[in-house]
Parts: C-alpha cells; sequence; structure tokens
C-alpha cells in the first residue's frame, strides 16, 4: 500500500493539524511558525438572501443553468458531464436497449450553493425519476441517488479515483452496506471485492489505497481483508451518501456536507497548493430499475439477484458506482463546488493574542480573524476551550489576559483559586455574542417521516442526562442485560425514551422499534463549558425535575438512575453524585455499570469489558456533536468481532453510521450542540418547556406550560429578558423569571478581563481592544460571508455595543504604577488617565471616552437588548436555508469530526 505523504505544497504542521481535524473532530485552526492560519469555519446554514450561485444539470440533454453568482460557467459544467444522449439514447428520444434513458430522461439535479464554500452542508435536490421502491421480501432497492465529492478532472479518465466513496463496506448493493465493517470483512481466501468497484482511491497528494489480506489465526485459510481506504477516511470521517431515496411524486432531496482540505485533507478542495485547487465536484450517481450492464451486454448483479423477475433486473443495483466495468458510472452527474481557501494566512510575525473559555465564541472570532488580522499590525486571536470556571481561575491568577465566560466571576465561579484574588482585581466585561445551546435531533419514523417538532421537558432531559433508561446502561449485544454488572439496570422502567410515558404524552414521535433509540443521547465531554451549566440550571429550576432526581417517581412510576441519587439517600449506588447543590458544567456518565460480567468477558470476549463511557462516547466537542447528529452516528459499543484482533482492533468495535437515511425502521439521536452547528448542519432542534415551580401531573404534564423552539427572536426575547447581576454589572438568565417566547438556553458570552493588571502589554491591550471593537461593529451584522456574524448569533444590541465599545476605550488606556505600586489609569480609581487611543489597522475605536467615562465605566451598560431590538430581530432574520426548510428531509451526510471554527482551538491538556 502507498503510504499517505504530506500533501504537495502545505506544511508539515498544517498537514497534521488537517489530519486532526477530520479524525478527531476537534474545532481546529494552526498559526505555524511562518504565520500561516489553518481555517475550517462553518457554513451558515441560513444564508443571507440574495446571492445565487445555485447550478441545475439537466440528465438528457445536458442543459445547465448557473445562478448569477455562480463561479463556473454553463460551458465548463456541461463539459464535465457525459454525453448521457449519445451514451443511452437511439437518437430519436427511445432508449437504445439499456434501459438507462428511460430511467432518467426526465431527471434534473439541482445543487443550491456552489460557491464560496467551506465545511457546510449543502442542499441538493433531484426529480424526474420514478419512487424508491424495495424488492418484496427485502434484499435490494430501486430509484435511488448515491452522492459523494471528487476532486479531479471530470474530463479525465481517472477521474472515478479522485472521488471519496467505499468507506461503509466493500460494496454496497441497493445501498445498503454489507454486513463489512468500515472496509474490514472475513471471508475464503481470494475472492473479495475492494469496495470501490475495483477502481483505487487516489488522493490529492498522489497516495494510493491498496486491498490488504491478512490470515485469521485457526480459520483454516480464511483471512482477514482490509480495502486499505481507513488510511483516507472511514464510514464517519467520509461524507458519502450511498441512499438518498427518491419520494413519491419523483423529487429527491439531500443536505449534503462538503468538504474543505482543512477538513479532509485527501480531498485538498480549496487548497490553491494542493492538485485540487479551489475547485472540486459534486457527483450524483442516479440508480434506476436496470441494471449497470458490462462491455459484453450481461447485467452487473448477480444471476441470484435478477433471477425471479422474468426479464426485469429492477432489484439487481449491485455494485459501486464508480465501476468502470458497469455503466452506472455513465450515469452520473457532475457539479462544481467552489471553496474558498481553507487556509487563511495572516501577515508574517502577527502576535497572537490568547483567550480561553467558552466555545459558543468559537465560530464568531473565527469569522471576524480574517480582519482582525489583515493589517500590518493585526493579530491573530487564538481560543482554548476550557470550563469556565477554569477559565476565571486562570484570569484571576494572571495566566490568561482574556476569558470568555457566561458567567461573571464570583467566589462560586472560579473553580480552586483563591477568592481573596477577587478583591485585588478590577474585572471588566464586555459583551461580544448573543447566542444559545440547543438540543438538536434527527428524528425519523418508521414511515420515512421526519419529525421537526420534538418537546422536551425538564425532567425528559434529566433522565437523558442521568442515563435512566435500560438502553444507556452498557450493555453487550447477544447478552442484553443478562451479564451487565451494575446497580441501576435491573431498576430502570423503560428500555429507551420512547417507551416513556412523557414523551409520548407531549406527543414525540413513538412509531420506531427500540433499538433504533438505544442510548439515543449524545454528549459532549468530559470538558465543561458555561453553556452546558445553563442547560443544568434550567433542568433543576422546575419541580418536576428537582423531585425526579432526588429519587421520587415520574407520574408513571418511572425513577432516577440510582448512580444519580443524592449521596444521602438510601438507595443511592456507587456513593451517588451531587447534582442539587450546584449545576454542574460537565455532563457526568456516572453510571458505573460494565458488561459483561467477569466469567463472560473471559470465557467470550478475551477478558474485555465496556463501561459508561466507552458504550456510548463523549464527542469532543459541541459542534462535533452536530456533525455526530447528523450523521446519526451514535458511535455505540456494544458488538463483538472476533476478528479484530491486533492493535487498536480489539474485540468491541464502534458500530458506523447507517448507510441509509431511509431505512424502514427510522432513526433518533438527540443531543446538546451551539445554535451556529445547529444552523451549520442544518439540524431540527426541541422545543423546550418553560420552568415551572409547581409539579405536573399525568394530565397536565403537556399543558401546563409553555414549549418555545429555538430562534432569533426567542433567543432575543430571554436575552432581553436577563437580570442585572449587581455586583458584576452583567445581565445573566434567571430560569425562574422567564417570560413568555423565550428561549431558555440562550446566553451572552462576555469578554472579561483584569483592567488593572499591570503584566498585560500596551500592544496586548490594543490588539483586545481591537477585538472588541471588532465585535461591537463590522463584525456584529449578519453578511453571509467572512467578517461577519455567522447565524446562530444574534446580533448585540444599543446598550451591550456601547458597553464593548466602552472596554475597548479603557484598554487602551495606559496603565500606570503609583508611587506605592498601586496600579492607575484605566481602572474605577478615578484617576486622571491618558485618553490617547491606538487603533491596530484594520479596526475601527469608538469615540474617546472623557476621563470621567474611564474612571467609572458603569457596569450596567452591559445589560442585554431592548424590546424593540427583540422585534428586529424576528423581522430581520437572513433568508431561511434550504438544509433547513427542503422537504424537512433529516440528514444522513456530514462529518463526523469536520467541526468548524478557523482559529486555533486548544483542548485542556491531556485531552483528546
Amino acid at each position: 500500500m502507498t503510504s499517505p505523504t504530506p500533501l504537495r505544497g502545505m506544511h508539515p504542521a498544517r498537514v497534521v493539524l488537517a489530519r486532526a481535524i477530520a479524525a478527531t473532530g476537534l474545532v481546529l485552526a494552526l498559526v505555524s511558525a511562518t504565520g500561516l492560519v489553518l481555517v475550517a469555519t462553518p457554513g451558515t446554514a441560513r444564508a443571507a438572501a440574495g446571492p445565487d450561485s445555485s447550478v441545475t444539470v439537466g440528465w438528457a440533454d445536458g442543459s445547465v443553468r448557473v445562478g448569477a453568482d455562480a463561479t463556473a460557467t454553463a460551458a465548463e459544467i456541461a463539459a464535465a458531464n457525459p454525453d448521457h444522449a449519445a451514451l443511452t439514447s437511439d437518437g430519436e428520444g427511445k432508449d437504445a436497449g439499456s434501459g438507462h434513458w428511460d430511467d432518467f430522461k426526465d431527471l434534473t439535479v439541482t445543487v443550491l450553493q456552489t460557491t464560496g464554500l467551506i465545511d457546510q452542508t449543502v442542499t441538493v435536490t433531484a426529480s424526474g425519476m420514478a419512487a424508491t421502491a424495495r424488492q418484496p421480501g427485502g434484499g435490494g432497492s430501486s430509484n435511488f441517488l448515491q452522492v459523494f465529492q471528487c476532486w479531479g478532472d471530470p474530463a479525465a479518465a481517472d477521474f472515478a479515483q479522485t472521488c471519496q466513496w467505499g468507506g461503509y463496506s466493500s460494496e454496497e448493493v441497493g445501498g445498503t452496506a454489507s454486513s463489512a465493517i468500515n472496509g474490514t470483512f472475513s471471508e475464503p481466501r481470494g475472492t473479495g471485492v475492494v469496495g470501490r468497484g475495483g477502481v483505487t482511491f487516489r488522493a490529492v497528494n498522489g497516495a494510493e489505497n491498496q486491498r490488504e489480506e491478512v490470515p485469521l489465526p485457526g480459520g483454516a485459510g480464511a483471512v482477514i481483508i482490509t480495502t486499505g481506504l481507513a488510511a483516507f477516511y472511514d464510514s464517519s470521517s467520509s461524507n458519502e451518501m450511498p441512499f438518498v431515496p427518491v419520494a413519491a411524486d419523483g423529487t429527491a432531496v439531500a443536505n449534503f456536507t462538503v468538504q474543505s482540505a482543512a477538513a479532509q485533507p485527501y480531498l485538498g478542495c480549496g487548497d490553491t497548493d494542493s492538485a485540487a485547487g479551489e475547485r472540486c465536484w459534486l457527483v450524483v450517481v442516479p440508480r434506476g430499475i436496470h441494471s449497470g450492464t458490462r462491455a459484453d451486454g450481461a447485467h452487473c448483479g448477480p444471476d441470484s439477484i435478477a433471477s425471479g423477475f422474468g426479464t426485469t433486473t429492477e432489484w439487481g443495483q449491485a455494485g459501486s458506482p464508480l465501476s468502470t466495468a458497469c455503466s452506472y458510472w455513465d450515469d452520473r452527474v457532475v457539479l462544481p463546488l467552489d471553496f474558498e481557501d481553507p487556509y487563511l494566512s495572516c501577515p508574517t510575525g502577527s502576535a497572537e493574542r490568547r483567550v480561553v473559555g467558552s466555545e459558543l465564541v468559537a465560530e464568531a472570532v473565527s469569522s471576524w480573524q480574517p480582519s482582525l488580522c489583515s493589517g500590518i499590525d493585526g493579530a491573530t486571536f487564538s481560543l482554548t476551550t476550557n470550563s469556565g470556571d477554569l477559565a476565571r481561575a486562570q484570569l484571576l491568577a494572571g495566566q490568561v489576559d482574556v476569558v470568555a465566560v457566561s458567567d461573571p466571576l464570583t467566589a462560586d465561579t472560579i473553580g480552586a483559586a483563591d477568592p481573596a484574588l477577587l478583591d485585588e482585581a478590577d474585572i471588566r466585561y464586555a459583551p461580544i455574542a448573543n447566542t444559545a445551546l440547543t438540543i438538536a435531533m434527527v428524528a425519523e419514523q418508521s414511515d420515512g417521516t421526519v419529525r421537526t417538532d420534538l418537546r422536551l421537558t425538564p425532567r425528559l432531559l434529566a433522565k437523558l442526562l442521568t442515563q435512566s433508561y435500560r438502553s444507556d446502561v452498557p450493555q453487550v449485544s447477544g447478552d442484553w442485560g443478562s451479564t451487565t454488572v451494575g446497580e441501576s439496570l435491573q431498576f430502570l422502567a423503560d428500555d429507551t425514551v420512547l417507551e416513556d410515558e412523557e414523551w409520548i404524552a407531549l406527543g414525540n414521535p413513538t412509531s420506531l422499534p427500540g433499538s433504533v433509540a438505544r442510548a439515543a443521547w449524545v454528549v459532549v465531554g468530559p470538558q465543561g463549558d458555561d453553556a452546558i451549566r445553563l442547560l443544568w440550571q434550567y433542568v433543576l429550576a422546575d419541580a418536576d425535575a428537582v423531585a425526579f432526581l432526588k429519587g421520587e417517581p415520574d407520574p408513571w412510576g418511572s425513577t432516577v438512575n440510582r448512580y444519580y441519587l443524592p449521596a444521602g439517600s438510601a438507595l443511592a449506588a456507587g456513593g451517588g453524585y451531587d447534582l442539587l447543590a450546584t449545576a454542574l458544567d460537565t455532563f457526568p456518565k456516572a453510571d458505573q455499570s460494565v458488561a459483561p460480567d467477569a466469567a463472560t468477558a473471559e470465557k467470550k470476549y478475551r477478558g474485555l469489558t465496556i463501561d459508561s463511557t466507552s458504550y456510548s462516547p463523549y464527542s469532543n466537542s459541541l459542534a462535533a456533536n452536530a456533525a455526530r447528529i447528523a450523521r446519526v452516528d451514535a458511535k455505540l459499543t456494544f458488538t463483538w468481532d472476533p476478528n479484530k484482533f491486533s492493535g487498536t482492533n480489539v474485540g468491541f468495535f464502534v458500530a458506523s453510521p447507517p448507510a441509509l437515511p431511509t431505512n424502514g425502521s427510522g432513526r433518533l439521536i438527540v443531543g446538546p450542540t451551539t445554535a451556529v452547528a445547529a444552523e451549520s448542519y442544518g439540524l431540527a432542534t426541541a422545543s423546550l418547556a418553560l420552568p415551572l415551580g409547581s409539579r405536573t401531573s399525568k394530565e397536565t404534564v403537556a399543558t401546563a406550560r409553555e414549549f418555545v423552539g429555538y430562534s432569533d427572536a426567542t433567543v432575543a426575547t430571554a436575552i432581553a429578558a436577563q437580570q442585572l447581576d449587581e455586583a458584576s454589572g452583567i445581565a445573566v438568565t434567571d430560569m425562574s423569571a422567564l417570560p413568555s417566547g423565550a428561549y431558555p438556553l440562550a446566553t451572552t458570552v462576555y469578554a472579561a478581563m483584569d483592567v488593572s493588571a499591570t503584566g498585560m502589554a500596551a500592544e496586548a491591550r490594543g490588539d483586545y481592544a481591537g477585538l472588541l471593537d471588532y465585535a461591537a461593529g463590522a463584525g456584529n451584522v449578519r453578511t453571509g460571508s467572512r467578517g461577519g456574524l455567522p447565524e446562530g448569533y444574534v446580533p448585540l444590541g444599543a446598550a451591550q455595543v456601547a458597553a464593548a465599545h466602552a472596554l475597548a476605550t479603557l484598554l487602551r488606556t495606559p496603565v500606570t504604577t503609583g508611587a506605592q505600586g498601586t496600579p492607575t489609569g484605566g481602572t474605577n480609581a478615578g484617576t486622571t488617565a491618558s485618553t490617547t487611543v491606538t487603533v491596530p489597522s484594520g479596526t475601527s475605536a469608538a469615540p474617546v471616552a472623557s476621563e470621567e467615562d474611564l474612571a467609572g465605566a458603569a457596569p450596567t451598560t452591559t445589560i442585554g437588548i431592548t424590546s424593540a431590538e427583540v422585534a428586529a430581530a424576528d423581522t430581520t432574520e437572513a433568508a431561511a436555508s434550504p438544509a433547513r426548510t427542503a422537504l424537512g428531509v433529516s440528514l444522513a451526510t456530514g462529518l463526523a469530526g469536520m467541526v468548524a471554527a478557523p482559529l486555533l482551538l486548544r483542548r485542556k491538556p491531556g485531552e483528546a
């Protein structure tokens, strides 16, 4: 096998980090020694109204329609597509004998955005095909689409080699992955077929995959066969869509996740130093009712598939869409994907300014970064994601200059820091972003109906957060529950949330088998965030939820997992877990059960067991959790494969995400993510019940309170209702005082800094001031492109803008040291300070404050937004994206691990 090598034209450090993005899902960027910044910004799922870069291609006549803002010309697109009429028509509008002309002669395919692409979803629509049908008794399908991304020249004979396809298995039959797992399967020696129809994958750096065979110990000649694709991608990192169904009206819709070079370096899309360059290609291969044919005229499907159906081979859609031995590849439709440069450059020598804190501001700062570092004195800002408590402690300790937090610095929010440090500091806050945590979902019933109306109460969330369903407790496939060792499984009432009477009473989907809802709740961890604390505050503000967490049954008799009971409870398992004293900022997996028991593990599983964390793994960021939800990628680890016997391939394996968006049984996955990530991936979000101070009953659980969905207006309503924290002057959410129409998980993220600190250099103070001015100025406007405010943020209100500018001006005021070493200037000390303002290039300054303003800078100016600004948020929302509205089709795409934020985003030491 040819080993992957550093991508052509890329600094090795950039290659390492680009691979890390695809492999781990970190929100990353890189500032290299040469000053280059590796960027992977999110797309705005709701792009601003106006630009039209759509492209439509007609299958039969090769007609091309391009939007006014498309970069590719109609001639270029036409040249990229095969001449289907010449290949399948007799020239008189009739089929030449293959049947493919009749299958696809009315087909048109459209991509709604083809230019200015970053790592985001684009909506692909098609019309003019017959509806998807399935073979009686199962086993095959007809009439569907297969969609994937390619980097090469569509006119070249080897174009198929450059396409990212085959990550699910060895072959796809009727869109259904075979029993192979991530391209590895066992069979008698020499009979296997590599999963790309015999076509190898060639990465943009020239490396290719090769089939490998490893003898299976004691297998009597059997071997383990791998396609070798795992060195480049697998089912969790490929964006391929093996099966997009066609509706009864002949239309199909898919939300396809395009990948830039930052997300998938082996495609290289957008990297002008790679062989791909700015343009890559979206390929749609339609599969009809006629089998592909070989050069000798024989159909491509096995005889056993075609037999029994007379002369038709409608169930014989066997084989890879890339196979040049079959005619499927000739049926392809090719559309352009023009990417922005994912590797933005800041001037060599640009100062790097560190910000520590919440992931909720990552996408905003990512969008602003190009403008902030564009001038000769511009700075590159890096974000290290830490829990709010740790970030605040670091600020007090002088380890960082600026932190991004939602909660003020108090004795209760500074972790292990000495509270006495609060008296010595002059902490000031500037609002930089209004946004929200959302509960995103994919909910698809067994009849294919996609539900976007999920409703959750704080108690339902408490159940999900505390592993209070039997399927949330570690178990092994085939030994369901019988060999689990722990103190919770036998006491839990429901296998999954689908059986929960509260879930049912709220009108949530139930037409799914329990297997698709197994451990359907996925979370980020183990790191913390103020946004996670906000979710726990929401839960703890509700009487039903608090009673449940104390151990009281809900009206139908369900009780909390015993590992989460308070330590003082007689029924608490494993010492209990304190959820009630103060809101957590993490998602614990406190259930200490393991599976299987020691004897079974030794006898059947080489002594291996799984616990809560390995059974249902954490996502490593909120944005990565969104990508995971979009792919319905629960990453459950409960199935044993005895053929996995070496290295990290040991026994229990992580299940692949489903290859089919409509598999006849439905799909369900739910979890927290940022509003920006939900927008970028086009995810539906749950409506949340406003907390109640009194208990509800079976009869009133669905009617006793208002359910509020996420939107600009509901976030703005919640921000406007925030209460002033007198000590700090910042606005915080009071869960007990949320008004009608307020989204409970809305929050404001503040830049907090100690303006009395003498360790912050004047240049750094100026750079941070530039960040604040930009956040409250040009960065506070939705533009639909880099530099503006991404979707998922509500613009700062006038008072917030004024507060940010005021602190920026204060930062530019030099800090001096008095006779006794006391910092003066830029503080609350009432000093007479210089009002000279130095503005980094590329930023704008607020009006220079008076000396009185500098001395006093009333913190009350940081209070939220007004009712008028709430109304404005409701009426100025950007145009809805097809990614969220087109037929409500749920995503089966996305790069698990490809998330978006083009700034340096680091994890805490020791974290993956």
